[in-house]
């Protein structure tokens, strides 16, 4: 017997996770809107040389390494926890309309409408390409002039550049950290965990419309064929 109350459930508790993400990426264009800003108040070449005890360009690097552990943060709470428990609904929703033709396969047609890819493509463009503006822009202070560096302390003076150069690298890092965490595990991947190969093959790029071909949906179980490309399906139905 399917479970369709519980079928429906899924998309309330798919929304409550999508709008906790939504509302992380609101904070996020907040934050590097800000940060931009922030940058171009201190670069303002109509203020004065002497108007920072600090060198201008350390502290525009300071608000780029800022910027970019904000933007890396947010990214930890959108994509390692409301995405992946957005993810894990999603799941469980694909292997219900994979396990009974009677569902309407709605979460096939999203994976075959996103070419089995899903969203986290654009979501890595989201964050990364901040991120990589705030480590160009630290990179070219570096390369500026003596000027941008200059400060009455001597010793800041002689200290601005590489404290920038440090912290530039600790950009690089977390950008990296971000951009290759990002791509670590796909909802393809999180389909091996039902132990069907039968279910990854079906959810996998151009195989999507198979599941979508044999749905009925309305009709009963009993009596209709579950299989996709002739395999057995899973008893393990979530």
């Amino acid at each position: 017997m399917v479970d369709r109350e519980g079928y429906w459930k899924l998309a309330e508790i798919e929304q409550r996770f999508n709008d906790s993400a939504s509302g992380v990426r609101t904070l996020a264009s907040a934050w590097i809107l800000s940060a931009l800003g922030a940058i171009g108040w201190l670069l303002d070449a109509s203020k004065a040389p002497d108007a920072w005890h600090l060198p201008v360009a350390f502290l525009a690097t300071l608000v780029c390494t800022l910027a970019t552990a904000g933007v890396a943060t947010l990214w930890v709470m959108d994509q390692l926890v409301f995405h992946r428990l957005l993810d894990s609904v999603f799941l469980v929703g694909l292997r219900m309309e994979y396990a009974s033709p009677s569902l309407p396969p709605i979460r096939h047609v999203m994976l075959k409408t996103m070419e089995g890819q899903g969203t986290h493509r654009w979501e890595r463009l989201f964050y990364c390409a901040p991120m990589l503006a705030f480590v160009l822009v630290s990179m070219l202070l570096l390369l500026s002039g003596p000027e941008l560096f200059a400060s009455s302390d001597a010793t800041l003076t002689l200290l601005a550049r590489p404290l920038s150069m440090l912290l530039v690298a600790l950009q690089v890092a977390i950008a990296a950290y971000v951009f290759f965490k990002q791509a670590a595990t796909s909802l393809i991947d999180r389909a091996a965990w039902f132990a069907d190969p039968a279910f990854e093959d079906a959810i996998s790029n151009g195989n999507t419309l198979e599941v979508i071909a044999r749905a009925r949906p309305g009709v009963e179980d009993q009596g209709v064929d579950r299989t996709c490309r002739d395999a057995p399906s899973s008893p393990h139905v979530p």
